[in-house]
């Protein structure tokens, strides 16, 4: 096999010979004179530096020009776009290294492929890994204008917000200040624009697909070139390849020291320390002061939600008691009443009064007086039920709302509750008695008139005697 390719090897060399010298004699010139563009700012794989071309393009096209004997002439340009240009208006007849594009076969024939390198996806570091172009979502995404990945990127996921640059190493240093969030560019290039600028706030995020497959291009009416090239390209070693490859990946990139420029960095350097210093004082300082202030307010925050709290409480609550006061009960009367007339619930209200056949406070002193009332109000909490609301309507009368319950449930609550508080509370004053009136809300009927209606049920139950419970009519 290797014999094999040894012999077609030396084929193809003695018929590119053939072919030179057949062009040689055909013109009696000196070789062919071929014009030929580049990128100017593709580094590693090609660029201009002082009018010079140089790069992996370069080592190719000298190995070509041995193998075929084209004497090839560079046509400076400024950038891609421009060498674009000078293709297509036959300012030169080739370029020397780009991809296959739909739009590029328009005006240009290309040779065999002679180099593959990958495309890669730069963002700035803590950028997740992105998955091809499908993965970068809603992020701005910068590309050379005039590479294939405009044209590829614009058909296949027009979707994404492009950002044309003139060249990598602008695209990159824009990235770096955050004007954009991906940068697609050659794994090569990238890497040495990277080094060179120093840039240290960027990673490679993932691959762009499709990967450079690199031929010339030649101006369709140079096409007879094409045969040659192929010819030579197919005749090149891959140690060759392999050399020229390694020169290029392991490019060290030098730089003549300026003491000027390192005296200037150095006072700059100094003057932002000092800066930076005071400014972290400063900071420092401000940040004291902001969190004492902070603590401070969240202080005075907590003392005013505790005191809001208390207010609230005190403002739904009786003082002596601690249960809900008359305006607490208004409202939970008139939302029962509410939701009566909404869904036809039942509920029923009962009124107790603590009184006797004297005046109890000409009889008890205060002390007693307030003592008897905290036990009528925990013997009502201990005694009704979760969803009752109990409150302390007046000076000694107290009223419970008891929602969804019917008439004779409610009638069994007031009795437990009087017996409860006569045995429990008042065995000891034989003068004072407790009464109750009981009534079930009626259809078109407000608070007031429920409460009245109640009331007269509590009068009544007062002159019937001690510990009586009526039902109002």
């Amino acid at each position: 096999m290797l014999l094999t390719l040894s012999y077609s090897v030396k084929i193809a060399a003695q018929a590119l010979q053939q072919n030179v010298s057949q062009t040689q004699s055909t013109n009696n010139t000196a070789p062919r004179e071929v014009t030929y563009c580049v990128d100017p700012d593709w580094a590693p794989y090609e660029a201009i530096r002082n009018n010079n071309h140089v790069g992996i393009s370069a080592d190719y096209i000298h190995t070509i020009s041995e193998l075929s004997g084209l004497n090839f002439k560079l046509v400076p340009t400024q950038s891609w776009e421009q060498s674009l240009a000078f293709v297509q208006q036959g300012n030169c007849q080739i370029l020397s290294m780009l991809n296959v594009s739909d739009f590029r076969k328009q005006f240009l024939d290309f040779s065999t492929p002679y180099f593959e390198a990958p495309n890669i996806l730069v963002a700035r570091s803590g950028t997740p890994i992105l998955q091809g172009y499908a993965g970068i979502g809603h992020r701005t995404v910068g590309v050379v204008k005039g590479y294939r990945q405009v044209e590829y990127i614009s058909r296949h996921y027009p979707e994404l917000r492009l950002k044309l640059v003139q060249t990598e190493s602008e695209g990159l240093a824009e990235l770096a200040r955050g004007e954009i969030d991906v940068m697609v560019g050659s794994l090569l290039s990238v890497n040495t624009h990277i080094n060179n600028q120093k840039i240290d706030n960027v990673s490679i995020v993932g691959y762009a697909e499709p990967f450079d497959s690199l031929a010339f291009g030649v101006n369709k009416s140079s096409s007879d070139i094409i045969p040659i090239l192929n010819t030579a390209i197919a005749t090149i070693s891959e140690k060759r390849k392999v050399d020229i490859y390694k020169q290029w990946n392991n490019v060290q990139v030098r730089y003549e020291q300026d003491y000027f420029k390192l005296l200037v960095t150095t006072c700059f350097v100094l003057m932002a320390i000092v800066c930076l210093v005071w400014r972290n004082r400063t900071v420092s300082q401000f940040r004291r002061l902001t969190k004492q202030k902070n603590d401070e307010i969240e202080s005075l925050q907590t003392t005013l939600l505790d005191r809001n709290r208390t207010l609230e409480f005190l403002s739904a609550h009786d003082t002596l008691t601690g249960l809900y006061n008359r305006n607490h009960m208004i409202q939970k009367a008139e939302e029962e009443i509410s939701r009566f007339h909404r869904f036809h619930t039942t509920a029923s209200l009962i009124v107790v009064e603590i009184g006797g056949k004297r005046d109890c406070r000409g009889e008890l002193n205060e002390f007693d007086r307030e003592n008897i009332l905290k036990q009528v109000a925990s013997q009502c909490l201990a005694t009704v039920r979760e969803v009752d609301v109990v409150s302390r309507f007046t000076g000694e009368q107290f009223i419970i709302l008891c929602p969804q319950t019917a008439l004779e449930a409610g009638r069994v609550l007031a009795n437990r509750l009087v017996e409860c508080i006569d045995q429990d509370v008042l065995t000891d004053n034989a003068d004072m008695q407790v009464s109750a009136g009981l009534s079930e809300l009626k259809e078109s009927e407000n608070f007031t008139d429920w409460f009245e209606r109640t009331t007269k049920a509590l009068y009544h139950s007062k002159r019937l005697g001690k510990a009586k419970v009526s039902v109002a009519d």
